[in-house]
């Protein structure tokens, strides 16, 4: 037995554990794994315009639903719900039209107990992908290069996941190799084109994730992760055989290899010093918080307990400053917290998004980006 089994023995027999709780209420929990808990949550909520409907689905999702946004094609809610803090309702609309009116199908046919027709199940091939390989890094040497892979910041690397002949051999041309792609700050990796269909349910994700841990030393991720890869974070932040350190901010999430080369305190002191986050969302593994230091302690100490609560100090530090990509802004109007996600212009007419880790997204015309003051950047 060697000194890491000999460790892990230890820290099994006396309860010790390198994971972090995650609380029930965060980003990664938003994942397809724990979708039946929230559409049971939101069919209570509806359970008034489920009654209301007497079995006219048409009439049900019309009390949902009272309009499309034109430029980004997500529904309409009516008055009643657009003010409800539901993270799963928020992210069920920021998934746009076809996917939330799937949700309320499922929800009405499930309270009348309409027959559905079974959609046929995918075939799942018969082998074990886990021995893939990673090719790579193909470097973006400029904003237009490798746009295929949906890259456009300059010095993005590509890393090709080449499946074993086994599984490859089973799949169409197309889904033989998959692909993951890492921004050149903080290690934030993308899985653009994700597990092949016939693939899923073998963890392939999270070994593709745990792989690119290995190689990078680290990954971080922001919230808007799908669904599947938030399941795979998830289980990552909370299974001690992977062997990882984790640190859970509002918005944002770090995963470290504990065996990582390099200055683990620069890593964390880069990665914190721009993000906006409060006190009650940090989690971090035990290790990590010890390996630290005086770095988390005084960057912890730091943290408003409340951010909100210090607002308007925030808007005057700021002030006549205009919004950019990254930056934490405030609505005045409404006093909800965002991130600027950027502005272009669409069909003659220039817009901007914001959007929080509670899934409320905001596409406006640029003329309402005036009501919204920055509160938080990484520089001034």
């Amino acid at each position: 037995m060697n000194l890491q089994e000999q460790t892990n023995r230890i820290k099994k027999m006396m309860g010790l554990k390198e994971t972090i709780e995650v609380p029930s209420d965060s980003y990664v929990t938003m994942n397809i794994k724990n979708f039946p808990k929230y559409k049971k949550e939101i069919s209570n909520i509806l359970q008034d315009k489920l009654r209301s409907s007497e079995g006219d689905f048409v009439k049900f999702k019309n009390s949902v639903v009272v309009g499309l946004d034109p430029f980004v094609k997500t529904p309409i809610l009516s008055n009643d719900l657009q003010g409800l803090d539901n993270k799963y309702l928020n992210y069920m609309v920021s998934n746009g039209s076809k996917q939330f009116n799937s949700m309320l199908h499922s929800i009405f046919s499930d309270y009348y107990s309409v027959e559905r027709k079974q959609k046929p199940k995918s075939e799942v091939v018969n082998c074990n992908p886990s021995d893939f390989k990673i090719i790579g890094p193909l470097v973006a040497k400029d904003e237009k290069s490798l746009s295929s892979y949906w890259i456009s910041e300059k010095g993005s690397k590509v890393y090709r996941i080449v499946l074993p002949e086994e599984c490859a051999s089973q799949l169409d041309v197309s889904d033989r190799t998959t692909y993951v792609t890492v921004e050149p700050i903080e290690n934030r990796i993308h899985f653009p084109k994700g597990v092949p269909e016939k693939l899923r349910g073998k963890k392939l994700g999270t070994l593709i994730y745990l792989a690119m841990i290995r190689k990078l030393g680290y990954i971080t991720s922001n919230l808007a992760s799908s669904a599947e890869i938030k399941m795979v974070y998830q289980d990552l932040l909370s299974n001690p055989e992977y062997n990882l350190m984790s640190l859970l901010l509002q918005q944002q999430v770090m995963v470290m290899d504990k065996n990582i080369v390099g200055d683990v305190n620069s890593i964390f002191n880069d990665f914190v010093k721009n993000k906006y986050t409060d006190k009650k969302s940090v989690r971090i593994s035990p290790e990590l918080k010890q390996m630290l230091g005086d770095d988390f302690t005084n960057w912890y100490e730091s943290i408003d307990e409340n951010p909100e609560s210090s607002i308007d100090d925030k808007i005057k530090e700021y002030e006549g400053v205009e919004p950019k990509v990254g930056d934490t802004v405030v609505d005045t109007s409404t006093g909800k917290v965002y991130s600027y996600y950027g502005d272009w212009e669409y069909k003659g007419e220039k817009r901007f998004q914001v959007g929080n880790e509670k899934f409320e997204k905001l596409e406006l015309p640029i003329e309402d980006r005036q009501r919204f003051k920055v509160i938080h950047r990484s520089e001034k």
